[in-house]
């Protein structure tokens, strides 16, 4: 290895509690292996995740992940006390060593000693992390075996309740089981009827902190009677629980779904407090909605159509600006209006013409068109379809084929062995179902009726969730400084191409045959300007 290159440090931990693996002791070796008089290197930072598991990609990890993906250039040498205080997935073991000859990074596990700069050191890694995660499985297989006869009646195993839960006593105090807490709940089922409706997790944020309600922590407090520390809500935390497996109950053991022998997940409680559908379309709105090329950011705007809405003559997003206004010769100030212009021309590009309209004018054209086109029109949407599962899957599958190879090679011929890939081998086959079930709903999901109107949803929401949901539709709005008549700009609006709002207006619409792909809506707009509408929308 080359002399003097950047070290960034790779801790991990899932219980801060095994001396041989702590994080002090992991630290140590990394901090005597890089100071070394033959590489003399240079330490320039530490990605410690402690009660992080091995099976979560390092690209995943809350402190290693933003060094891989944001900080790449801080660093040449990513170097671990032990190859699974990287991951205990050789499929994330692999990409992460393609990742790291991608971006021409090396990888050091101090206690395996591996050279990866050779294809013989590679190769080596390559077995000893497939070692790494057959070692995981089994020590899975094992503590599951231990706890699976409290599972089977839904008891309690240890620690804090999950957010939105407590911990009841039963049956004489020899059991604990989880059920909802009365006290806290309406909160919860504010957040998923507000999110349900569009509304952003950060501006249910600002309305608890507004209305002093207590975070989970502090109501966990304030049961036991201790002080309070005033956490602040924030948008990551909403978004956290949401995501939390705990929604719907499901008992998760080092970050991976516990299955019963049937291959469903276990629930815990005997009333999660949402069902597993429920749950995925919560995920599902709680994605952020992707941001259209060359649109700018602009945090708490003000305007309806900032980054939506485009220039008739280029198909630049626009930007939104507010005027200085004047003073009157009697002195009275007038304020300024709020102005939607071309970024292109405004950046220098190459639109000659550029867009510079009043914004409160394509606004309110904007709503009316929405509410006099489909208002009226019942308002349909696609259940909620859930994070893809395919690689997940295939690596399931990968451990399966695996597995059975090594049986049929004789490797658990030894004594108590055989009870041992029998248990893990149902573990992974019902993963396997299970997944592959996932997977096949994730390609047809159904279309349901929300029981409201469009028009409905529009009204009630402030400017800031309207913008969410013209970008959530995939609505696009065009304006033209002067349109056929040249006394007046033109305007044009693409209700959206997302099947399942096309599919509602068809069924909301007896009449008509077939389901209607796309609804443009059109003000003053000559021929030339809506062709190259269809042009821009491609």
């Amino acid at each position: 290895m080359t002399p003097g290159l950047r070290y960034l440090a790779c801790l991990r931990l899932s219980a801060d509690s095994d001396g041989s693996t702590s994080i002090e002791w992991q630290r140590g070796v990394i901090r005597h292996h890089v100071s070394s008089p033959h590489l003399s290197g240079v330490l320039v930072g530490e990605a410690e995740d402690t009660d992080v598991s091995g099976s979560i990609s390092p690209f995943k990890r809350p402190r290693l992940g933003k060094w891989l993906t944001k900080r790449v250039d801080e660093f040449d040498v990513i170097i671990a006390a032990k190859m699974d205080r990287l991951t205990r997935r050789s499929m994330h073991f692999n990409q992460l060593l393609e990742w790291a000859q991608e971006n021409g990074k090396f990888i050091v596990c101090v206690e395996e000693g591996f050279d990866l700069s050779t294809p013989q050191g590679k190769m080596m890694a390559r077995m000893t992390a497939v070692f790494a995660e057959a070692e995981w499985d089994t020590i899975q297989a094992r503590v599951l075996s231990g706890v699976q006869s409290r599972l089977e009646n839904r008891s309690w195993l240890t620690g804090a309740p999950p957010t939105g839960y407590r911990i009841k006593v039963v049956e004489g105090d020899r059991r604990k089981v989880l059920e909802i807490d009365q006290d806290f709940h309406p909160y919860v089922e504010e957040i998923f009827s507000r999110v349900r409706d569009g509304q952003s997790t950060h501006r249910i944020a600002r309305d608890f902190n507004g209305r002093g309600v207590l975070t989970w922590g502090d109501h966990l407090r304030q049961l036991k009677g201790e002080e309070v520390k005033g956490t602040q809500w924030q948008s990551t935390i909403i978004n956290k629980f949401i995501r939390s497996s705990w929604v719907p109950g499901i008992y998760a053991y080092k970050g991976e779904a516990v299955l019963d022998d049937q291959g469903e997940p276990v629930i815990l409680p005997e009333k999660p407090l949402a069902s597993m559908s429920e749950w995925t379309e919560l995920i599902d709105r709680i994605k952020p909605t992707p941001k259209p090329v060359g649109a700018e950011s602009r945090a708490g705007s003000k305007s309806l159509l900032a980054g939506i809405a485009r220039c008739g003559n280029c198909g630049a997003p626009v930007s939104s600006l507010r005027n200085s206004g004047h003073t009157r010769k009697d002195g009275e100030r007038i304020p300024g209006h709020r102005y939607y212009r071309c970024s292109n021309k405004f950046k220098g590009g190459d639109c000659a013409i550029g867009l510079y309209v009043r914004a409160d004018l394509l606004d309110t054209w904007v709503d009316q068109q929405i509410q006099a086109s489909v208002g009226t029109w019942g308002m349909y949407e696609r259940a909620g379809t859930g994070p893809s599962q395919a690689r997940e899957l295939q690596s399931a599958r990968v451990r399966l084929e695996k597995l059975e190879a090594d049986f049929l090679a004789g490797e658990y011929d030894g004594e108590g062995q055989e009870e041992s890939y029998r248990r893990m081998h149902k573990g992974l086959s019902a993963k396997v179902a299970l997944l592959l079930r996932q997977e096949e709903e994730r390609v047809n999901p159904p279309l349901k009726a929300t029981g409201k109107k469009y028009g409905e949803v529009w009204e009630s929401k402030d400017q800031e969730d309207r913008r969410e949901f013209l970008r959530a539709h995939g609505v696009k709005v065009w304006a033209w400084d002067k349109g056929q008549d040249e006394r007046e700009r033109g305007m044009v609006m693409d209700l959206g191409d997302i099947q399942a709002m096309a599919n509602g207006l068809a069924l909301a619409c007896p009449g008509k045959k077939g389901k209607m792909t796309r609804v443009v809506i059109s003000h003053n707009a000559t021929k030339e300007y809506r062709r190259k509408v269809l042009g821009f929308a491609k």
